[in-house]
């Protein structure tokens, strides 16, 4: 037995050529580790990473992957329906392509050493293969109705078979949702970073962008044999599909930002945004290369989410700024304070005006279209009035901040109406913009700065805050997520219908109305998914602003309906009345209650 520190003896036996060798050599133990340990053994694990389970299973993820992307993009090739009916063009090379940028992505990153972004490549288009299974399912239930002449384009009523082709697709749908389970089956996140509040409210709004999108007509078409409809008109299959795209968008972009690991926020913000370009892409390509289908904005506003989650992963992978890097110099609190009020005021204050004063000049014997909808401009300017003044009292300006930043859209909800009355005056009749008009659009541009200013003051106020501790309230959670489904549907749905009238909506008759209903509704989103992160203050404050939103929405029906002979309330109506209330309710529960902690 050797003490610490004494040469010990080592042997070794190498058998070569049938002749045994032996190597004698002296070793010198660690005098300051214990008898039996080794240097590697008891050195303190440092920088931990995400762990996936082995790197046999990421590769074999990835080979899925890829096999599933080159089904669906050959699978067409072998005819989708029987007999066979061939695509409007040759879209298969694109489909194969757009198909397999997120796996080819996946292996380069699993080959240079980053299987974490690998992996999470591999999480977008796992999340949208249940959707696009379920859209591709109407060609098996009535090809004729598909609406995909990048798949497929009927020239008759006959009745179809599913193909091999089909089943090929449907095979590859299947591997590419087995690849990304099994890709991050075992990922466990390193806890060295931590939750960007800021990543993940502008993740979960291109989100909903493109859930948004994915619910709206892909193109607009006069071809009886390519029906050009939203997914709320549409067959059955394309209605599932189409929903579970919508619910896969955000929620996939939500929960990959919110990942503590900026590697695997990365590759899963890549992969969700190559989806939604593979999704978007090929709607936009049939209406350049055929003459009978035309230019919907559907797959631009998805092009456009996908343009904004690209940028985004580009952000997430910067993880925390270093410490030497000098932090952003944002000026004073209180200077953003009465910035975003004075802002608020002057929106609010135009918005009255343009409410007060004519639209548009029409002809001799023309009535003014823009009369019954600028009065909804009456209630939101005065809101906005009202969060403005009270932000320019130092008492209430920290208060009324979260309350700004999800109440301004209601000016863009107001003007939108009136304005779209406008541009069809004009276009159609001849008339003239008047000052109203003018004003509804410089009280949009105020209440936009207004908006940026307190996300701002939002942002210094954090820096003072201690969030390392803030967790999701389940106490708030349960009635934000039954207020955001009412919200969908007060913007989603009609507040007032009438005989011979069909109201422009988000996923019906888009119009310029319509993106005031967007910006609306994800006003309302972004609200109800934060106010279970937030500390109890912002919170209420966040949820009575959306719920002063979504009154406002339901005031159109008494405000406007005296234009309609026979106008009757809508379903959006119930549904904005039942929003604003559980709103209401949940802000109460998030001003006075709070969750324990562990």
């Amino acid at each position: 037995m050797s003490g610490r520190g004494d040469p010990e003896v080592g042997l070794r036996v190498v058998s070569g050529n049938g002749h045994p060798v032996a190597s004698v050599w002296p070793v010198t133990a660690r005098p300051d580790l214990p008898s039996g340990s080794s240097a590697s053994a008891s050195a303190p694990a440092t920088n931990p990473q995400p762990t996936l389970g082995t790197p046999a299973r990421l590769r074999a993820a990835i080979g899925l992957a890829l096999l599933g992307a080159a089904l669906t993009g050959l699978g067409p090739l072998l005819g989708l329906t029987s007999p066979a009916v061939p695509a409007a063009y040759p879209a298969w090379p694109l489909l194969l392509v757009l198909g397999l940028i997120a796996p080819v992505l996946a292996a380069v990153f699993a080959r240079r050493g980053r299987p974490v972004v690998a992996a999470a490549l591999l999480v977008g288009p796992a999340a949208f293969a249940p959707g696009r299974l379920g859209q591709d399912v109407q060609f098996a239930a009535d090809a004729g109705m598909a609406a995909r002449p990048e798949l497929l384009r009927a020239t008759s009523l006959l009745n179809f078979e599913p193909g091999l082709g089909w089943w090929l697709l449907a095979a590859g749908h299947l591997l590419v949702l087995v690849a990304g389970v099994l890709g991050t089956w075992g990922t466990r996140e390193s806890g060295a970073g931590s939750h960007r509040q800021g990543l993940l409210a502008m993740a979960l709004c291109a989100g909903v962008l493109g859930a948004v999108a994915v619910l709206m007509a892909p193109f607009s078409s006069d071809d009886p044999y390519l029906p050009a409809e939203t997914a709320l008109d549409g067959p059955l299959p394309v209605l599932i599909g189409s929903a579970l795209l919508a619910v896969a968008v955000p929620c996939a972009a939500g929960l990959l930002a919110g990942s503590t690991d900026a590697e695997f926020a990365r590759g899963g913000l890549l992969g969700v945004a190559f989806s939604l370009i593979a999704v978007s892409v090929p709607p936009l390509v049939s209406v350049l290369v055929l003459d009978v289908i035309t230019f919907a904005w559907g797959p631009l506003l998805g092009l456009l989410a996908a343009a904004a989650l690209l940028v985004l992963a580009v952000r997430a992978g910067r993880g925390e700024p270093a410490e030497d890097v000098d932090d952003l110099r944002l000026p004073a609190l209180t200077r953003l304070l009465t910035l975003a009020g004075v802002f608020a005021l002057l929106a609010g204050a135009v918005a009255v005006l343009a409410a007060l004063t004519p639209h548009v000049a029409m002809p001799y014997g023309l009535r003014d279209p823009s009369e019954y909808p600028a009065r909804v401009l009456l209630p939101a300017g005065i809101l906005l009035v009202l969060v403005g003044a009270g932000m320019l009292l130092p008492k209430l300006a920290l208060t009324l901040r979260p309350v700004l930043t999800v109440l301004w859209a209601v000016v863009p909800l107001a003007a939108a109406g009136s304005l779209d009355a406008v541009f069809t005056a004009v276009q159609v009749a001849g008339a003239g913009a008047g000052l109203g008009a003018w004003a509804a659009g410089l009280s949009v541009l105020l209440a936009a700065v207004a908006a940026v200013l307190a996300a701002l003051a939002g942002a210094v106020e954090r820096d003072d805050v201690d969030l390392t501790e803030m967790a999701m309230r389940r106490l708030v959670l349960v009635p934000s997520l039954v207020a955001l489904v009412l919200g969908a549907g007060a913007f989603s749905l009609p507040v007032l219908t009438a005989p011979d009238y069909s109201a422009p909506g988000v996923f019906t008759d888009f119009g310029t109305t319509s993106w005031g209903l967007v910006l609306a509704l994800a006003a309302v989103v972004g609200a109800t998914v934060l106010a279970p992160m937030c500390r109890p203050g912002p919170a209420a404050a966040l949820l009575c602003g959306a719920a002063l939103l979504v009154a406002v929405r339901a005031l159109e029906f008494p405000l406007t309906a005296g234009r309609l002979p026979g106008a009757a309330p809508g379903l959006g109506l119930w549904c904005a009345i039942g929003c604003a209330v559980v709103l209401l309710g949940t802000a109460l529960a998030a001003r006075t209650t709070a969750e324990p902690r562990s």
